[in-house]
């Protein structure tokens, strides 16, 4: 699976501030329309929501909202990390960085693809560290967007 073009600077947010989820969810949103990959905030919104009810997917302190949605016009992760960890689940610690993955509603299992790909990155301390603690948007994209080598 590639991963062009799912990622981009305009999609990371370094010092979200955010309430809650539903706060978060918002603001990640804002910033998937204001970067022309979704045109409608309020069904993009309602549709993560939705995902969500049945579970937020999170490793280590790392949140990973997701859904398909007919408000998303692009296939589109937005990276945020907020000094005030959020609850996504209450029987997981509270996540400080989020990957919120959204397609466009008839993408089939694309988001599932990318966020197994993103799951198995989180295994890598040194990617974990980099979304963590960089403060270079740029660095961020090049891990993210770097294949995994074989030894």
């Amino acid at each position: 699976m590639s991963t062009n073009n799912i990622f981009d600077a305009n999609l990371i947010d370094l010092n979200l501030i955010a309430k809650d989820k539903f706060d978060a969810i918002q603001k990640l949103t804002d910033l998937i329309v204001t970067s022309k990959r979704g045109r409608n905030k309020e069904k993009i919104v309602e549709d993560v929501l939705k995902r969500d009810e049945i579970g937020t997917p999170q490793v280590d302190g790392i949140a990973i909202p997701h859904a398909r949605s007919s408000g998303i016009d692009t296939p589109t992760v937005v990276i945020a990390r907020t000094s005030s960890p959020i609850i996504f689940d209450p029987e997981e610690i509270p996540a400080s960085v989020l990957l919120m993955i959204v397609v466009p509603e008839n993408s089939g299992d694309q988001h599932l693809e990318i966020l197994a790909n993103l799951a198995r990155k989180l295994m890598d301390q040194e990617f974990t560290q980099v979304l963590r603690n960089s403060n270079n948007k740029n660095e961020i994209l090049d891990l993210l967007n770097k294949e995994k080598e074989h030894a």
